[in-house]
């Protein structure tokens, strides 16, 4: 949880500025309250509250300027919870005191009294407090729980509500698994009756302490479990209490024991020797028995139980010379048996191996290091070798590999999976796994060496954030600043955000950078705030990022940890990233608005449509690709595109801020186009210190 408030901010309505200084005076001597904000008259409230994130409102409605009614009315109006205190004249306050009670007045005080002013703002801000807390509790739990069914939805395992008897909800595996095609056909069938006669007793024993006082401990049991069809099934069934609605149900989580078994390591044999191919897939596990084994290493919040390593091993396009070679039923055959052998001999007594496609094989591998997962990858390049057609050179490799060890949190099944798989794509075209790559020596590839210098200045904290600040034409006030990352060791020399981008995207590095740049700037950002600046900040997510299901959730811890409010924060997408992820972007923008932050897209304009992206989301920015300013001042073409967006960006209330701005000429032509913002190196270069305004 944040840290509360230390001081209220105050919003003082008063015609007397003197006043408001001698009431800000006597609460800064007791540290109740140290910031205030004064206004003589109640026209724009809201809009000044939400300027200035005020929490109280002091009226001093003995003042004959002052028009109660109006104040009153005012603050009804207020959609935040701020509350209201009323300072009157002695002799005015049992005459106001019946009128005020029924405008929900938080206390009506008088004149003078200056220890019941003390009292009675410490209390309330206090009580404002310990409200806010709770609605963000509240909004958590609604998240949690909001995740905690789209989970559900999408798991391999069987899982139910069941209530009475009855069941309440069951995800789609819950209903492949007894072979119903709905939920309504399912709910019309007694729960009893998906189970043998004989076990029914126990199961009926289960459902009578199934409320969440009875059942204090998750049950487990191992049941025979009738189809729809009337076929059995052997299952593990776990009980455990949950509520559904506010109802309290039982929650059953449901696992088939009848998946294949890992097959035992042969002995090394010729590939050639191989089994026929029809008598491998039975015994080969797939998709979904793959995803069940990651999710079996992860809880619901997605941390994770047992660290593991995840291999993905692709057959490469060079390994298709022995498919012209020997034919498809030899060739298939061949493959079979180089998962039996090899991979079956990697996954040990703590592993597990699947077959996803005829070219796509995965192991899984528990509790192993960083340098233990390196060497099993080495084994698996090394034997997982076909014999050599046509010209292919003997060095050649059979396969691309990409491996990452999962510790902590992770995302859904799906998406460790995809991680894995990306890797194996991005390494496709090397001979080694690039993630992994730790050579020293002078002839290394140069994308090797720069992920060797990431992975240390990860470890090491090499990195070093970069500001360059987003200027105002139209004269907003606000301090908003691109944040960058620089890497910075003492052997090398430096390496901007643009020299490292893609290096780290290759190496499954990208998301652990961000997260880095993310936290540090949050910690800057409260440190300035505290300070007294007015600083915003934009920060880059990533496809690797945004993809991730509890980016916004380690945000939002973020955020608690160094007491920074999410409107101090503008989180930016690539334009080009939007289109194929719409669904999840959509998603991840609606929840970080309910957190307040603010959203950008950068790249704006260079698809054919860029208007559905403003249809589609609710932007606050779109920064447009620096070379519309390249040259702007003698493009008319350029000028028309650039006046085009800004207009439509500003049809959709969005801001709009031109990058790589780079001669004054520009500058010109950008504020006629009405852009609302600029940035480039001919204003300011990015530095490694904030250069806030006074």
């Amino acid at each position: 949880m944040s840290a509360h408030k230390q001081t209220a901010t105050l919003l003082i309505i008063t015609s007397d500025a003197s006043d408001a200084e001698r009431l800000i005076g006597a609460l800064r001597e007791d540290g109740i309250a140290t910031n205030s904000v004064t206004v003589p008259h109640v026209e724009r409230l809201a809009e000044v509250i939400a300027q200035r994130d005020c929490d109280l409102i002091l009226c001093c409605s003995y003042q004959r300027e002052i028009d109660l009614d109006s104040v009153l009315s005012a603050h009804r109006k207020l959609l935040g919870d701020i509350p209201l205190l009323l300072l009157e004249e002695p002799e005015q306050h049992a005459a106001h005191l019946a009128k005020i009670r029924r405008s929900g007045v938080r206390d009506l005080l008088r004149r003078h009294d200056h220890e019941q002013l003390k009292l009675a703002v410490a209390r309330e801000f206090n009580d404002l407090q310990r409200r806010r807390e709770a609605a963000g509790l509240q909004q958590r739990l609604r998240l949690c729980e909001q995740r905690d069914r789209e989970l559900i939805a999408v798991t391999s395992a069987g899982v139910a509500f069941v209530q009475d008897g009855l069941h309440l909800d069951a995800n789609p595996a819950y209903l492949a698994l007894f072979g119903y095609p709905d939920l309504d056909e399912l709910q019309s069938i007694p729960f009893l009756d998906l189970f043998v006669s004989a076990q029914q007793k126990q199961i009926r024993e289960l459902l009578r302490g199934g409320d969440a006082n009875a059942l204090g401990e998750p049950v487990e049991l191992t049941v025979q479990c009738c189809r729809a069809d009337a076929s059995q099934f052997a299952a593990r069934l776990l009980a455990a209490p949950a509520e559904v609605d506010q109802e309290p149900c039982l929650r059953l989580l449901l696992h088939p024991l009848a998946a294949p078994a890992l097959a035992p390591a042969a002995p090394p044999v010729a590939v050639a020797e191989a089994v026929p191919a029809g008598d491998a897939p039975a015994a080969v596990p797939g998709l979904p028995q793959l995803l069940a084994a990651i999710g079996d290493h992860l809880d619901a919040e997605h941390r994770v139980q047992r660290p593991f390593a995840i291999f993905y091993l692709r057959l490469k396009t060079e390994a298709q010379a022995s498919l012209r070679e020997l034919g498809l039923t030899q060739h298939l055959a061949q493959r079979a048996a180089l998962t039996a052998q090899v991979l079956a001999g990697v996954a040990t007594e703590g592993g597990f191996w699947a077959r996803l496609d005829d070219d796509g094989f995965v192991v899984l591998v528990d509790e192993v290091s960083d340098a233990e997962a390196q060497a099993i990858a080495d084994r698996l390049l090394a034997l997982a070798r076909l014999p050599r057609y046509g010209s292919t050179p003997e060095d050649a490799p059979d396969c691309a590999l990409g491996h990452y060890v999962v510790r902590e949190r992770a995302g859904a099944a799906e998406d460790v999976l995809n991680a894995a798989y990306r890797l194996c794509l991005y390494t496709e075209t090397s001979p080694a796994q690039l993630a992994a790559a730790t050579t020293t020596t002078s002839d290394a590839p140069a994308d090797a060496q720069v992920v060797r210098r990431l992975q240390q200045a990860l470890q090491h904290g090499h990195f070093q954030l970069v500001y360059q600040p987003i200027i105002s034409l139209m004269g907003d006030d606000q301090e908003n600043y691109s944040v960058m990352v620089r890497l910075l060791d003492a052997l090398d020399p430096p390496l901007e955000a643009q020299e490292i981008t893609a290096a780290a995207a290759q190496a499954g590095l990208l998301e652990e950078i961000e997260k880095w740049v993310i936290r540090s700037a949050i910690q800057v950002i409260g440190e300035q705030r505290r300070a007294g600046q007015r600083i915003s900040l934009f920060l880059n997510l990533s496809t690797d990022s945004f993809l991730n299901p509890n980016i916004v959730l380690w945000i939002c811890d973020c955020l608690r940890e160094f007491d920074v409010r999410g409107n101090w924060l503008a989180f930016q997408f690539y334009e080009e990233n939007i289109t194929p992820n719409l669904a999840t972007l959509a998603r991840l923008v609606d929840t970080l608005k309910k957190i307040k932050c603010r959203v950008a897209v950068k790249r704006f304009g260079m698809l054919a449509r860029p208007e559905q992206i403003l249809q589609n989301l609710p932007l606050d920015y779109v920064l447009l690709k620096s070379s519309f300013a390249q040259g702007l001042a003698d493009d008319p073409a350029k000028q028309q595109r650039l006046v085009a967006l800004a207009t439509l960006a500003h049809e959709f209330n969005v801001k709009t801020i031109v990058t790589g701005v780079e001669d004054a000429r520009s500058l010109t032509v950008l504020w006629t186009a009405g852009v609302d913002y600029v940035q480039g190196n001919f204003l300011q270069r990015p530095s490694a210190t904030l250069e806030v305004s006074g």
